[in-house]
């Protein structure tokens, strides 16, 4: 149990120290960090690829399937604004250094896509039925093509009108990962 307060202590910093950490900074369930960088040396962030072939569909037969099919195509949008809205130097803008041609690269891999209940949020409430997304990713220097860290994060949002449209539910949770990743970079 001591061992566990203590990673949580540290991680709760917002370390930068290699090493794996659970709940790390309290956003993140996983952070694995190989190689401590700088932030302000890339003048770029790309998501490289964000896989999406792991992923288990509902039976084509229940109601969620359709809601699962057509929200793998749009959790990458929703990841990458909540990514851009939160991190402290937004690629492209003055504040990013120019011309070094320096790159992260983020790479994420879908586990988890959880349609959970509409008709659960909505009479059940209090987090039933929720709409459950999991993801694992890796940051990578472009130009090096070293893995720098990597990352495991499981969101999940319980509430919307009427129980919460799956649509805007894994739009919202996808966005809410893009955040988390984009806190966890924002401390380098």
């Amino acid at each position: 149990m001591l061992g566990l307060l203590a990673d949580t202590a540290v991680a709760a910093k917002g370390t930068t120290t290699p090493g794996t950490y659970r709940n790390w900074n309290g956003d993140l369930d996983e952070v694995t960090i190989i190689q401590p960088f700088r932030l302000d040396t890339y003048n770029d962030i790309a998501v490289e690829s964000f896989d999406v072939a792991g992923v288990t569909l509902p039976n084509p037969n229940e109601n969620t399937y359709e809601a699962v099919r057509s929200a793998l195509g749009s959790i990458k949008p929703a990841f990458i604004q909540g990514l851009l809205q939160n991190l402290r130097q937004k690629p492209g803008a003055a504040n990013m250094p120019r011309g070094k041609g320096e790159t992260l690269v983020i790479r994420a891999r879908l586990l988890k896509v959880d349609p959970g209940s509409q008709a659960a949020r909505y009479f059940i409430r209090f987090g039933a039925g929720a709409v459950k997304i999991e993801m694992l990713g890796e940051v990578i220097d472009a130009r090096s093509r070293k893995t720098l860290l990597r990352f495991r994060q499981e969101r999940r949002s319980g509430f919307g009108a009427f129980g919460g449209a799956y649509s805007e539910l894994f739009a919202r949770t996808a966005r809410q990962i893009g955040g988390d990743v984009a806190a966890l970079l924002n401390a380098f």
